[in-house]
């Protein structure tokens, strides 16, 4: 839907700039006519892309926060301008184990490389509201900062202080009324496909609200790049599975960190097989 409303807002934005500059039958024999077609199309595609973020900024703020939470058609939205995004990077996105994705709620726990990881797994969940504890800089971004607050998404501070405290806590609550959430208990982004340490107090999340954790394995994210011309870039998400509740109630967040942690190093053991049998086949 975003992708069909972006193209829209572009004709419209390039119709309307060939109108300002007066487009004629002589315009076609003047260089200059074309290095301002192009520069034209630039601006019509950035112009059409913050009009689709602003509908979507207007949307949210004429309703109370839980309704747009609990919003189909947001999160269908910002999941289509997030699919937009996978189509302007050139991103292949390939997801294996869907079929383990509950129809219950759960949190969601995964290896964090890049923060393009949240566009990446955000589309997956297409029929779960999923919202993210995600890293306070991104909710200072005019509109999509604003956006993503009313969606449901939580932000946390890089310190280990009473703000990012507060910011689990706030998260539990979401889980408790029954909203799928997402966190990455690295704590910050390893930009390879290597974890580093887990913080178990990221676990709280899903243990207070006794909360089944589905585990995720992200690969070659940290290979996403804005580079001119863009290339084809592959990238890989499996879907582990759950560990519920019920498996982990009687274990401290210290080791459920570690099942999580090996479940995830053993999925990208075999995405780092895979990865060099294509390339050698190459």
């Amino acid at each position: 839907m975003f992708i069909v409303s972006y193209y829209v807002f572009f004709v419209i934005y390039t119709l309307l700039f060939g109108l300002i500059f007066g487009v004629n039958a002589d315009s076609f024999n003047h260089i200059l006519f074309y290095i301002l077609a192009v520069l034209a199309m630039i601006v019509s595609l950035v112009l059409s892309f913050c009009t689709n973020l602003f509908i979507i900024w207007f949307m949210g703020i004429i309703r109370k926060k839980n309704a747009v939470i609990d919003n189909k058609f947001n999160h269908r939205f910002g999941n289509s301008l997030l699919k937009l995004a996978h189509h302007i990077l050139r991103i292949k996105l390939t997801v294996t184990g869907k079929e383990n994705i509950p129809d219950s709620n759960f949190v969601l726990v995964g290896n964090h490389q890049e923060n393009s990881d949240i566009i990446i797994l955000k589309p997956i969940f297409k029929n779960h509201p999923l919202n993210f504890i995600a890293k306070e800089a991104l909710f200072t971004v005019p509109i999509l900062g604003r956006w993503i607050t009313l969606l449901g998404n939580v932000p946390i501070s890089k310190y280990a202080d009473r703000s990012a405290a507060e910011s689990i806590i706030k998260g539990i609550r979401l889980v408790k009324k029954g909203y799928p959430m997402a966190i990455f208990p690295e704590g910050k982004r390893s930009f390879s496909n290597k974890m580093i340490e887990f913080k178990p107090g990221a676990f709280k999340l899903a243990m207070k609200p006794k909360a089944d954790i589905l585990i995720v394995t992200l690969y070659n994210i940290a290979d996403v790049k804005i580079k001119i011309p863009l290339r084809r870039q592959k990238v890989y998400v499996h879907i582990n599975g759950l560990l519920k509740y019920e498996d982990y109630k009687d274990m401290n967040s210290s080791e459920i960190a570690v099942i999580v942690k090996e479940t995830i190093q053993k999925q990208l053991d075999i995405f780092d097989e895979l990865y060099e049998k294509w390339n050698n086949i190459r």
